[in-house]
């Protein structure tokens, strides 16, 4: 007991603090190389870390592109050489490794921080946050394994070491602890992490602000008291519904951008750099979109800035930055620019009404608000978020507004993540399988559970797959001739095909035959291993003489293990 409460948690929370503190001092070293030697930009920052009397605009803002470009083929050959899993979003991959099982290694800790210091120094949209959260990860990992912990103690010390790097860059122990159990599902808590996250988070708070100050990152000026009229409470609403739209649009041209990377068929070392270029060209417009960001924030904060058409095209400037930034492979996090978008965005509402209605409206209650709502809404941890921006800010004064606005925001903003491995629930992580009695699922059998498929023949065009693809939201088609399976085909087989030429080209050249299948008198349980082992979400089911009857999906082990357990 005192070994798993408190003895591994407190060794991963120092080990994650001394990696936050050479994570700000890399970042700070290379800002200082490139972003104030050569581009001569001097970043305004928050309170909590400096402020910003002695920030300049880029005297060679047309280095930009060329800096953040630099630092991409870097981070990308760092990268392809050294650790592939750490490219990307740090605290997604870190997401997956909690629910598949697979080891972080310290070497993947290493380069992650190297190339998102790197990343951020030369001026890339990113945050702080993502590559510490999966150092941390990577940290619980190397930990576990270290001192031969179980698989599930291995899980809940990569949940750990997450919530402790998160707890020391935000400077907010309460919500690092609690993000430890949020972050990696939509709709559910991995309360067993909390209490060991607890002593993680608060050891490496402490270590990380005994170099930096306890003071929070944000200094706000909020009202000490509210009266909270319905107009008021009515006026958060609104920015709750906006907010939802922004996430919507927000995610929607991260995964668009992500997307046309991953099939452009350039090297994978390349695609930061070409990445980073147009970034970097869009920080040289607005530098806003510069590196970490925070101490734009804290001036429109404290009214040194008002326009709120700048706060709108900082926002946009921020979403396109981040989106090039990382959804190219560079490294780096979603966190901070998520804060940042929302943060603006709230600036842009408060100002805009204070401008065109003549209100007297708080615009840094604003800005707060909207960074709870919008982050809270694209990472699926509404509770979390609220607890970390309260941390940020040093202010309490807002939950009921938060409350408010995050819950409507969270349910507006549809249901994809800008972190696409979280799941659901616990039923439907393979990680978790053994706590919902897998005994349940071997008793059931895929035949009870299994859903008609969709097919194609092979003598499909391409184009066709595409529009079923399209039309019923799935990334997969079993191939049947004459009612047997022949192969299946994916969306990534779709698209080593140009698009012009999808419309001549059948199905039979590109489908993978050798298909990994379940038959339908097999249980539950081992359908769900095969998934696992493989790393497949679903499932063609074929009769004995190999005829195609069915498909299962992970998902529908998951309702099945709801109906099977109520």
């Amino acid at each position: 007991m005192l070994r798993r409460y408190f003895l591994v948690p407190a060794l991963i929370g120092l080990i994650v603090g001394v990696f936050a503190v050479l994570l700000v001092f890399a970042i700070d070293l290379v800002s200082h190389l490139v972003l104030e030697n050569i581009v001569g930009y001097d970043q305004p920052k928050p309170a909590g870390e400096g402020g910003y009397a002695n920030y300049t605009f880029p005297a060679y803002p047309l280095l930009l592109p060329i800096t953040v470009a630099l630092g991409g083929l870097f981070s990308g050959l760092l990268t392809k050489r050294f650790s592939p899993e750490s490219a990307g979003v740090g605290t997604d991959s870190a997401i997956n490794a909690y629910h598949t099982g697979r080891e972080i290694s310290l070497k993947t800790s290493l380069v992650k921080l190297i190339t998102s210091a790197v990343t951020i120094g030369t001026g890339g949209t990113s945050g702080r946050e993502g590559p510490i959260a999966l150092i941390g990860a990577g940290v619980g990992s190397w930990i576990a394994k270290l001192l031969g912990l179980t698989e599930r103690e291995r899980r809940t010390a990569i949940a750990v070491g997450l919530g402790a790097g998160v707890a020391a860059i935000f400077k907010a122990p309460l919500a690092g602890a609690i993000i430890s159990a949020e972050v990696f599902f939509r709709r559910d808590f991995d309360i067993e992490a909390m209490i060991p996250s607890f002593v993680a988070s608060i050891t490496a708070y402490t270590l990380f602000c005994s170099f930096f100050g306890f003071q929070p990152i944000f200094s706000a000026k909020i009202p000490e008291t509210f009266s909270w009229d319905l107009l008021t409470l009515l006026l958060f609403a609104g920015l709750g519904l906006l907010c939802g739209l922004v996430v919507r649009l927000y995610v929607r041209t991260f995964f668009l951008v992500r997307d046309l990377f991953s099939r452009s068929g350039l090297p994978e070392y390349v695609k930061p750099a070409l990445g980073g270029f147009i970034a970097g060209t869009v920080s040289a417009l607005v530098p806003i979109s510069v590196g970490n960001g925070y101490g734009w924030l804290q001036m429109f904060m404290d009214g040194a800035l008002s326009d709120p058409l700048l706060a709108l095209l900082g926002a946009v400037a921020v979403v396109l930055g981040v989106s090039f930034t990382i959804g190219s492979g560079g490294s780096g996090g979603v966190f901070g620019p998520s804060v940042m978008v929302g943060g603006l965005v709230g600036a842009f509402y408060s100002l805009t009404l204070n401008s065109v209605y003549g209100m007297d409206l708080s615009v840094p209650s604003f800005m707060i608000v909207g960074m709870v709502s919008l982050f809270g809404g694209a990472a699926k941890a509404p509770l979390s978020t609220i607890i970390l921006i309260a941390e940020m800010t040093g202010g309490y004064q807002l939950l009921v507004p938060a409350m408010l606005s995050v819950l409507i925001t969270y349910f507006l903003s549809g249901e994809r993540s800008i972190f696409p491995s979280q799941v659901n629930t616990r039923l439907d992580s393979p990680a978790h399988a053994d706590e919902w009695g897998i005994y349940l699922l071997e008793r059931a059998r895929v035949k009870e559970f299994m859903n008609k498929p969709v097919t194609v023949s092979p003598d499909t065009p391409l184009s066709e797959v595409q529009r079923i693809m399209a039309e019923k939201l799935i990334g997969g088609l079993p191939v049947v001739e004459e009612g047997k399976l022949v192969g299946i085909v994916t969306k990534s087989d779709l698209f080593k095909v140009p698009e012009d030429l999808r419309i001549e080209t059948p199905v039979k050249e590109v489908m993978t035959k050798e298909v990994i299948t379940v038959q339908p008198e097999v249980s539950l349980a081992e359908a769900l291993k095969v998934m696992s082992g493989k790393g497949v979400g679903r499932l063609p089911v074929v009769s004995r003489e190999g005829r195609l009857v069915g498909i299962i999906a992970r998902a529908d082990i998951g309702r099945a293990m709801r109906k099977l357990s109520s």
